[in-house]
């Protein structure tokens, strides 16, 4: 094994721990030694790997959900062979992914909820600016195509945006993901859809 490779692991096995760490106990619980604990390591490690602290483990970790998302989501949502189709892919990929995935979620959520000074914002993060203009260029495909109505495409983009976030809480609050995909897919169509 490469040194190279040992390193990678090992940030790996901390963002999880840290992960993990900020699902139970929140940003405020989830300091630096807690985090060490849960990886079976010493702090000194976790400071080794991630010299900037506690805000440097937490990017790292947004950044290991938000690929994570990416790798489950977006390829079906890119090789639907119609927007409305990648629209209702999107959203049936996301509320599966957060059915998948709650513990990640619960730690997305202690991040951007959070107000201690290592937190981080959603709107300040690229993957999430990234994320939007998906979503609204998809809308725009939907509407240049003649399948979307005329609408504002970045008000539906946010309308999109806090129907999923929504959802984030009805899965954890344990919504069945596929009747809720199904209403949230049906709506957003409605909303969406050209009419005949």
């Amino acid at each position: 094994m490469t040194l190279t490779f040992v390193r990678s692991a090992r940030r790996a096995q901390l963002v999880e721990a840290a992960i993990r760490s900020l699902a139970d106990l929140g940003v405020e619980g989830a300091s630096l030694s807690r985090i060490a604990e849960h990886a079976g390591v010493s702090r000194g490690v976790v400071n080794y790997h991630f010299p900037g602290g506690r805000r440097e483990l937490f990017e790292a970790a947004v950044d290991e959900i938000y690929d994570l998302g990416r790798r489950e989501v977006q390829p079906e949502t890119e090789s639907a062979p119609s927007p409305r189709r990648g629209l209702a892919s999107f959203v049936r990929g996301s509320v599966a992914f957060y059915a998948r995935h709650p513990i990640h979620l619960r730690a997305l959520t202690a991040i951007y909820t959070s107000r201690t000074e290592d937190s981080l914002r959603r709107d300040e993060r690229t993957e999430h600016a990234t994320e939007m203009m998906s979503v609204a260029d998809l809308l725009r495909r939907g509407q240049a195509t003649g399948e979307m109505r005329d609408f504002d495409v970045t008000l539906m983009a946010l309308t999109i945006r806090a129907v999923l976030d929504t959802a984030v809480g009805l899965t954890a609050a344990g919504a069945d993901p596929d009747v809720l995909a199904d209403e949230l897919v049906n709506t957003l169509d409605a909303a969406t859809r050209a009419l005949p």
